[in-house]
């Protein structure tokens, strides 16, 4: 039923006028903050069914593991779900009134982030008063000035809490990477805003003093202004050469591509495809382990023995699967452990077929979360849920793949109820039916 008024609506919208646009597009909104807040409640509703597990050192008033079956059955990855399930507990038992006023669509998701998020510091009383303070007064005030309503609210009640903010967001202060298309990843930085600005400021010192990190002129230098500070920071941090790189990347390639017979894209474990020549450049410098495979079948060839620092098998495991087995976990292969599908007390053989790679939290909820995993055959991981919801994972199949088939677009119009996106397949569910 909800699926046929989408559709009503979607069909109508084309016999619309400018008035009755934007009158939808206001009804809209407060749908979506509707929606919002029952996805909260039901992110609470779920963490409320999962209590903390005996012997839980999280301090989380609900299971660890919660937010994996979240994960799980919305295709997310687990440290997101983590995220968002922390934060929906937080606001409804912290401000649950700002919940309400969302639910019912009086206010928008932009505007609750904010309050949570700004009065973080405060105490639960102080917090409840500058939430009763915002929602007694307009709701139409811009994003920015509602943001800076709440900070003069919170500097009234407590004239510290600027110095308690800037003490949590240092405890908070991280370095993350991203991958991007065509081989690049986003490195992102933050720091103290002090340390941010003296960085960029000796970044572009050097960028504008006609010589780079390492002490190469580069005068008449024709890249962007946004490159040459790229290659400054890489220079800085790691040298012209790389003497001092330390750590282990993955690069999966074709015999061919190696061998400049093709120019076949090679694998990047944990970001995905890099060019060619990209793969080769990698493969002939000595600080890097390579991994030669059929382009047919995948299988590999050979294994690279330079700086090898774990024994045969254990290398095949992490080159083969590259990063955690379970359902949406990017953690890459070298921060896993390799874990017995089926215990090695139980009689399960130390093989390939046997053996999955396993970040920390996703071992503990294999161990003691309430998930089982089998391993239907190698390379393929079968996940059951606690509710018994299914959830498969294929490391022989690569995603990203460049050859995989391109279907041609079917042609007339599509009808929108035939072309939504599909979460992963689940088997033996039952419970309660839900109204929608």
């Amino acid at each position: 039923m909800v699926d046929a008024v989408f559709d009503e609506a979607l069909a109508g919208l084309a016999g619309c006028d400018a008035s009755a646009t934007l009158a939808l597009a206001a009804r809209l909104a407060r749908l979506t903050s509707r929606l919002e807040g029952l996805t909260i409640h039901t992110h609470v509703h779920l963490a409320r069914l999962r209590p903390t597990d005996p012997g839980d050192e999280t301090g989380d008033p609900y299971s660890s593991f919660a937010a994996d079956e979240l994960a799980a059955e919305l295709a997310q990855s687990p440290r997101t779900m983590s995220s968002r399930l922390a934060t929906a507990w937080e606001i409804a038992h912290e401000l649950p009134a700002a919940l309400a006023e969302l639910t019912a669509g009086m206010l928008d998701h932009t505007r609750l982030a904010a309050l949570h998020q700004l009065t973080a510091c405060l105490t639960a009383g102080q917090r409840a008063t500058v939430e009763a303070a915002m929602l007694a007064g307009s709701r139409l005030a811009s994003p920015p000035r509602w943001r800076r309503k709440i900070h003069r609210l919170v500097g009234r009640l407590d004239p510290e809490a600027a110095a308690k903010r800037r003490q949590r967001a240092h405890a908070e202060r991280t370095v993350s990477i991203q991958a991007l298309h065509d081989g690049m990843a986003q490195l992102t930085a933050v720091l103290t805003a002090e340390d941010a600005q003296a960085i960029y400021d000796r970044i572009n010192k050097i960028v504008h003093s006609g010589t780079l990190a390492n002490g190469d002129p580069h005068h008449g230098d024709t890249r962007p202004i946004d490159a040459r500070r790229a290659d400054v920071l890489t220079a800085l941090l790691l040298g012209n050469r790389r003497e001092h790189v330390t750590v282990e990347l993955q690069v999966i390639a074709p015999v061919g591509t190696l061998a400049g017979l093709d120019q076949n894209p090679v694998e990047l474990a944990g970001f995905g495809p890099i060019p060619a020549e990209v793969g080769r450049a990698l493969a002939a410098d000595a600080r890097w382990r390579r991994v030669l495979t059929d382009p047919e079948t995948g299988t590999v060839l050979d294994l690279g023995h330079r700086r090898v620092p774990t024994p045969a098998l254990a290398r095949l495991v992490r080159h083969q699967q590259t990063r955690c087995v379970f359902p949406g976990c990017g953690m890459p292969a070298t921060r896993t452990d390799i874990d017995h599908v089926t215990a090695h007390a139980e009689g399960g053989a130390t093989a390939l077929d046997n053996l999955g790679l396993l970040c920390r939290h996703h071992h503990r909820a294999k161990h003691g979360g309430q998930w089982t995993l089998e391993q239907s055959k190698p390379g393929v991981f079968v996940w059951t849920s606690p509710t018994r919801r299914v959830f498969t994972t294929d490391t022989t199949v690569n995603e990203e793949e460049s050859n995989t088939p391109i279907p041609a677009p079917a042609s007339g119009h599509v009808n929108p109820a035939a072309a939504r996106s599909t979460i992963p397949t689940q088997r033996g569910h039952s419970g309660t039916r839900c109204p929608f």
